[in-house]
Protein backbone atom coordinates (compact mmCIF):
# COMPACT_ATOMS: atom_id res chain seq x y z
CA UNK A 1 0.00 0.00 0.00
CA UNK A 2 1.21 3.49 -0.87
CA UNK A 3 -0.20 6.70 0.61
CA UNK A 4 -0.62 9.40 -2.01
CA UNK A 5 -2.31 12.78 -2.43
CA UNK A 6 -4.39 13.89 -5.39
CA UNK A 7 -5.12 17.46 -6.45
CA UNK A 8 -8.89 17.90 -6.64
CA UNK A 9 -11.75 20.38 -6.21
CA UNK A 10 -13.40 21.02 -2.83
CA UNK A 11 -16.90 22.38 -3.57
CA UNK A 12 -19.44 22.82 -0.77
CA UNK A 13 -22.33 22.30 -3.20
CA UNK A 14 -22.41 20.68 -6.63
CA UNK A 15 -23.38 23.94 -8.33
CA UNK A 16 -20.08 25.41 -7.10
CA UNK A 17 -18.40 23.37 -9.86
CA UNK A 18 -20.21 25.44 -12.49
CA UNK A 19 -19.78 28.99 -11.25
CA UNK A 20 -17.57 31.66 -12.76
CA UNK A 21 -15.18 31.22 -9.84
CA UNK A 22 -13.91 27.65 -9.53
CA UNK A 23 -14.07 25.99 -6.10
CA UNK A 24 -10.92 25.82 -3.97
CA UNK A 25 -8.49 22.97 -4.49
CA UNK A 26 -7.63 20.35 -1.92
CA UNK A 27 -4.97 17.66 -1.59
CA UNK A 28 -7.09 14.50 -1.38
CA UNK A 29 -5.55 11.78 0.78
CA UNK A 30 -5.78 8.29 -0.66
CA UNK A 31 -4.24 4.84 -0.37
CA UNK A 32 -3.07 3.06 -3.51
CA UNK A 33 -3.12 -0.74 -3.64
CA UNK A 34 -1.46 -2.27 -6.70
CA UNK A 35 -1.48 -5.85 -7.95
CA UNK A 36 1.61 -7.65 -9.13
CA UNK A 37 2.71 -7.32 -12.73
CA UNK A 38 3.10 -4.43 -15.16
CA UNK A 39 -0.53 -4.07 -16.21
CA UNK A 40 -2.47 -2.39 -17.57
CA UNK A 41 -4.79 -3.44 -14.74
CA UNK A 42 -8.48 -2.69 -14.31
CA UNK A 43 -9.05 -0.18 -11.52
CA UNK A 44 -11.40 0.47 -8.61
CA UNK A 45 -12.13 3.59 -6.56
CA UNK A 46 -13.36 2.97 -2.99
CA UNK A 47 -15.59 5.61 -1.34
CA UNK A 48 -15.72 5.38 2.46
CA UNK A 49 -18.76 5.37 4.72
CA UNK A 50 -19.57 7.88 7.46
CA UNK A 51 -17.79 5.55 9.88
CA UNK A 52 -14.57 6.69 8.24
CA UNK A 53 -11.74 4.77 6.66
CA UNK A 54 -11.60 1.43 8.48
CA UNK A 55 -8.98 -1.28 8.30
CA UNK A 56 -11.66 -4.00 8.36
CA UNK A 57 -13.74 -2.43 5.62
CA UNK A 58 -12.26 0.02 3.10
CA UNK A 59 -8.66 -1.17 3.51
CA UNK A 60 -9.72 -4.81 3.51
CA UNK A 61 -11.41 -4.27 0.15
CA UNK A 62 -8.33 -2.47 -1.14
CA UNK A 63 -6.16 -5.46 -0.25
CA UNK A 64 -8.67 -8.04 -1.51
CA UNK A 65 -9.18 -6.32 -4.86
CA UNK A 66 -5.45 -5.77 -5.40
CA UNK A 67 -4.89 -9.49 -4.84
CA UNK A 68 -7.60 -10.10 -7.46
CA UNK A 69 -5.70 -8.00 -10.01
CA UNK A 70 -7.14 -4.49 -9.59
CA UNK A 71 -5.37 -1.17 -9.05
CA UNK A 72 -7.32 0.32 -6.14
CA UNK A 73 -7.55 3.86 -4.80
CA UNK A 74 -9.16 4.06 -1.35
CA UNK A 75 -10.17 7.69 -0.81
CA UNK A 76 -10.15 9.26 2.67
CA UNK A 77 -12.57 12.17 2.28
CA UNK A 78 -12.90 12.75 6.04
CA UNK A 79 -9.23 12.49 6.95
CA UNK A 80 -8.41 14.84 4.07
CA UNK A 81 -10.50 17.56 5.71
CA UNK A 82 -9.38 16.94 9.28
CA UNK A 83 -12.41 14.92 10.45
CA UNK A 84 -10.90 11.45 10.45
CA UNK A 85 -11.20 11.17 14.25
CA UNK A 86 -14.69 12.64 14.56
CA UNK A 87 -18.00 10.78 14.79
CA UNK A 88 -20.58 10.16 12.09
CA UNK A 89 -22.66 13.25 12.90
CA UNK A 90 -19.76 15.68 12.64
CA UNK A 91 -18.58 14.10 9.41
CA UNK A 92 -22.05 14.35 7.86
CA UNK A 93 -22.32 18.01 8.82
CA UNK A 94 -18.82 19.05 7.76
CA UNK A 95 -18.09 16.98 4.64
CA UNK A 96 -20.67 17.39 1.88
CA UNK A 97 -21.79 15.08 -0.90
CA UNK A 98 -20.29 17.53 -3.40
CA UNK A 99 -16.89 17.15 -1.71
CA UNK A 100 -17.06 13.35 -1.69
CA UNK A 101 -18.15 13.27 -5.33
CA UNK A 102 -15.21 15.52 -6.15
CA UNK A 103 -12.87 13.09 -4.40
CA UNK A 104 -14.35 10.09 -6.25
CA UNK A 105 -14.06 11.71 -9.68
CA UNK A 106 -10.56 12.98 -8.85
CA UNK A 107 -9.56 9.41 -8.01
CA UNK A 108 -11.09 8.18 -11.28
CA UNK A 109 -9.09 10.72 -13.27
CA UNK A 110 -5.91 9.82 -11.38
CA UNK A 111 -6.28 6.11 -12.07
CA UNK A 112 -7.20 6.74 -15.71
CA UNK A 113 -3.99 8.75 -16.18
CA UNK A 114 -1.72 5.92 -15.00
CA UNK A 115 0.14 3.83 -17.57
CA UNK A 116 -0.45 0.67 -15.54
CA UNK A 117 -4.26 1.10 -15.46
CA UNK A 118 -6.81 0.41 -18.20
CA UNK A 119 -8.67 3.75 -18.31
CA UNK A 120 -11.78 2.12 -19.80
CA UNK A 121 -12.12 -0.43 -16.99
CA UNK A 122 -12.34 1.52 -13.73
CA UNK A 123 -15.21 0.84 -11.33
CA UNK A 124 -16.34 2.40 -8.07
CA UNK A 125 -17.58 0.78 -4.89
CA UNK A 126 -18.74 2.46 -1.69
CA UNK A 127 -20.22 1.79 1.71
CA UNK A 128 -23.25 3.50 3.31
CA UNK A 129 -22.66 7.24 2.61
CA UNK A 130 -19.99 6.16 0.14
CA UNK A 131 -22.55 3.80 -1.36
CA UNK A 132 -24.72 6.83 -2.05
CA UNK A 133 -21.72 8.51 -3.72
CA UNK A 134 -21.24 5.35 -5.80
CA UNK A 135 -24.81 5.63 -7.07
CA UNK A 136 -24.59 9.38 -7.73
CA UNK A 137 -21.39 8.91 -9.72
CA UNK A 138 -23.42 6.89 -12.24
CA UNK A 139 -25.27 9.98 -13.54
CA UNK A 140 -23.90 11.78 -16.58
CA UNK A 141 -25.03 15.17 -15.20
CA UNK A 142 -22.68 14.79 -12.24
CA UNK A 143 -19.78 13.25 -14.16
CA UNK A 144 -19.98 16.18 -16.59
CA UNK A 145 -19.94 18.73 -13.76
CA UNK A 146 -16.68 17.33 -12.38
CA UNK A 147 -14.88 15.91 -15.42
CA UNK A 148 -16.41 17.70 -18.38
CA UNK A 149 -18.01 16.21 -21.46
CA UNK A 150 -14.97 14.20 -22.53
CA UNK A 151 -13.45 13.08 -19.24
CA UNK A 152 -13.25 9.46 -18.08
CA UNK A 153 -16.34 7.68 -16.77
CA UNK A 154 -16.73 4.80 -14.34
CA UNK A 155 -17.33 1.43 -16.00
CA UNK A 156 -19.12 -0.21 -13.05
CA UNK A 157 -20.84 0.87 -9.82
CA UNK A 158 -21.41 -1.40 -6.79
CA UNK A 159 -23.09 0.20 -3.76
CA UNK A 160 -23.04 -1.53 -0.37
CA UNK A 161 -26.00 -0.47 1.83
CA UNK A 162 -25.97 3.00 0.25
CA UNK A 163 -28.11 5.79 1.66
CA UNK A 164 -31.22 6.34 -0.49
CA UNK A 165 -31.19 10.15 -0.31
CA UNK A 166 -31.00 11.93 -3.69
CA UNK A 167 -32.94 11.46 -6.91
CA UNK A 168 -32.14 13.34 -10.12
CA UNK A 169 -34.60 14.93 -12.51
CA UNK A 170 -32.15 14.08 -15.30
CA UNK A 171 -31.55 10.31 -15.02
CA UNK A 172 -29.21 10.00 -18.03
CA UNK A 173 -26.14 7.85 -17.43
CA UNK A 174 -23.08 6.99 -19.54
CA UNK A 175 -24.45 3.44 -19.52
CA UNK A 176 -22.31 1.68 -16.93
CA UNK A 177 -24.09 -1.04 -14.91
CA UNK A 178 -25.13 -0.30 -11.33
CA UNK A 179 -25.60 -2.83 -8.51
CA UNK A 180 -27.27 -1.71 -5.26
CA UNK A 181 -26.93 -4.13 -2.32
CA UNK A 182 -29.31 -3.70 0.63
CA UNK A 183 -30.15 -5.36 3.93
CA UNK A 184 -33.84 -6.03 4.44
CA UNK A 185 -33.63 -4.88 8.10
CA UNK A 186 -31.56 -1.76 7.40
CA UNK A 187 -33.42 1.23 8.85
CA UNK A 188 -30.86 3.68 7.46
CA UNK A 189 -32.14 3.00 3.94
CA UNK A 190 -35.60 3.56 2.45
CA UNK A 191 -35.76 0.40 0.34
CA UNK A 192 -38.72 1.58 -1.73
CA UNK A 193 -36.81 4.75 -2.56
CA UNK A 194 -33.68 2.76 -3.40
CA UNK A 195 -35.75 0.75 -5.87
CA UNK A 196 -37.10 4.00 -7.34
CA UNK A 197 -33.50 5.22 -7.76
CA UNK A 198 -32.78 1.95 -9.55
CA UNK A 199 -35.71 2.66 -11.89
CA UNK A 200 -34.33 6.17 -12.52
CA UNK A 201 -30.96 4.76 -13.49
CA UNK A 202 -32.57 2.20 -15.81
CA UNK A 203 -34.48 4.95 -17.57
CA UNK A 204 -31.18 6.79 -17.86
CA UNK A 205 -29.54 3.93 -19.77
CA UNK A 206 -27.86 1.65 -17.20
CA UNK A 207 -28.45 -1.99 -16.39
CA UNK A 208 -29.40 -1.95 -12.71
CA UNK A 209 -29.82 -4.61 -10.06
CA UNK A 210 -31.26 -3.74 -6.64
CA UNK A 211 -30.66 -6.78 -4.45
CA UNK A 212 -32.17 -7.09 -0.98
CA UNK A 213 -30.91 -9.62 1.57
CA UNK A 214 -33.79 -10.43 3.90
CA UNK A 215 -33.07 -10.54 7.63
CA UNK A 216 -29.82 -8.58 7.23
CA UNK A 217 -28.85 -5.30 8.92
CA UNK A 218 -26.65 -2.38 7.86
CA UNK A 219 -22.91 -3.05 7.39
CA UNK A 220 -23.15 -6.82 7.23
CA UNK A 221 -19.49 -6.92 6.16
CA UNK A 222 -18.28 -5.21 9.35
CA UNK A 223 -16.92 -6.54 12.63
CA UNK A 224 -19.96 -6.26 14.95
CA UNK A 225 -20.71 -9.78 16.20
CA UNK A 226 -23.58 -8.47 18.35
CA UNK A 227 -26.19 -6.00 17.16
CA UNK A 228 -25.07 -2.39 17.64
CA UNK A 229 -27.37 0.64 17.62
CA UNK A 230 -26.35 3.81 15.79
CA UNK A 231 -28.21 7.04 16.71
CA UNK A 232 -30.07 8.78 13.87
CA UNK A 233 -30.91 7.37 10.48
CA UNK A 234 -31.36 9.14 7.13
CA UNK A 235 -34.13 7.08 5.58
CA UNK A 236 -36.55 10.04 5.63
CA UNK A 237 -34.10 12.49 4.05
CA UNK A 238 -35.38 12.73 0.47
CA UNK A 239 -33.64 15.22 -1.80
CA UNK A 240 -34.04 16.10 -5.48
CA UNK A 241 -31.33 17.40 -7.79
CA UNK A 242 -32.68 19.58 -10.59
CA UNK A 243 -31.27 19.89 -14.08
CA UNK A 244 -29.74 23.24 -13.09
CA UNK A 245 -27.96 21.53 -10.15
CA UNK A 246 -30.28 23.05 -7.52
CA UNK A 247 -31.10 20.73 -4.60
CA UNK A 248 -34.39 20.82 -2.71
CA UNK A 249 -36.13 18.84 0.00
CA UNK A 250 -38.92 16.68 -1.49
CA UNK A 251 -40.81 16.71 1.82
CA UNK A 252 -40.88 20.49 2.20
CA UNK A 253 -39.86 23.73 0.55
CA UNK A 254 -36.32 23.98 1.86
CA UNK A 255 -33.49 24.30 -0.62
CA UNK A 256 -29.83 23.54 -0.13
CA UNK A 257 -28.10 26.77 -1.09
CA UNK A 258 -24.92 26.30 0.90
CA UNK A 259 -23.35 24.84 4.01
CA UNK A 260 -25.88 26.09 6.59
CA UNK A 261 -29.05 25.32 4.65
CA UNK A 262 -27.69 21.84 3.94
CA UNK A 263 -27.21 21.23 7.66
CA UNK A 264 -30.73 22.49 8.38
CA UNK A 265 -32.29 20.10 5.87
CA UNK A 266 -30.36 17.12 7.23
CA UNK A 267 -31.24 17.95 10.85
CA UNK A 268 -34.90 18.38 9.96
CA UNK A 269 -35.21 14.84 8.64
CA UNK A 270 -32.67 12.83 10.65
CA UNK A 271 -34.59 10.15 12.56
CA UNK A 272 -33.37 9.72 16.19
CA UNK A 273 -34.63 6.13 16.25
CA UNK A 274 -31.41 5.24 14.46
CA UNK A 275 -30.53 1.89 12.93
CA UNK A 276 -28.64 -1.30 13.78
CA UNK A 277 -25.41 -2.81 12.49
CA UNK A 278 -24.68 -6.53 12.60
CA UNK A 279 -22.11 -8.70 10.85
CA UNK A 280 -23.26 -11.57 8.65
CA UNK A 281 -20.49 -13.73 7.20
CA UNK A 282 -22.66 -15.60 4.70
CA UNK A 283 -24.01 -12.39 3.20
CA UNK A 284 -20.50 -10.91 3.10
CA UNK A 285 -19.29 -13.87 1.05
CA UNK A 286 -22.26 -13.56 -1.30
CA UNK A 287 -21.81 -9.84 -1.85
CA UNK A 288 -18.04 -10.08 -2.27
CA UNK A 289 -18.43 -12.84 -4.86
CA UNK A 290 -21.00 -10.67 -6.62
CA UNK A 291 -18.67 -7.67 -6.46
CA UNK A 292 -15.86 -9.60 -8.15
CA UNK A 293 -18.25 -10.85 -10.83
CA UNK A 294 -19.47 -7.33 -11.58
CA UNK A 295 -15.94 -5.95 -11.77
CA UNK A 296 -14.76 -8.79 -13.98
CA UNK A 297 -17.55 -7.95 -16.43
CA UNK A 298 -16.24 -4.39 -16.99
Amino acid sequence: MQKITLDGPDPVMIHDMLGETPPPKIAVEAELYLPEGPGPHPGVVVSEGLGGLQDKRERDYGRMLAEAGYAVLVVDSFGTRGYGDNGDFVRAMKVTEAMMLGDAFTALAALAARDDVDAGRIGIIGFSYGGMITQLAAYEQLARAYLGAHGPRFACHVSYYGCSIPRLNDPATPGAPVTILLGGLDRNVDIARAEAIGDDLRRGGSDVEVIRYDGIYHQWDGTDETRRWVPANLRYLHLRLDRDYGIHDERGRMKMRGRWSRRAVILRHADPRGYHILRDRETTKKTNDLLLARLQAM
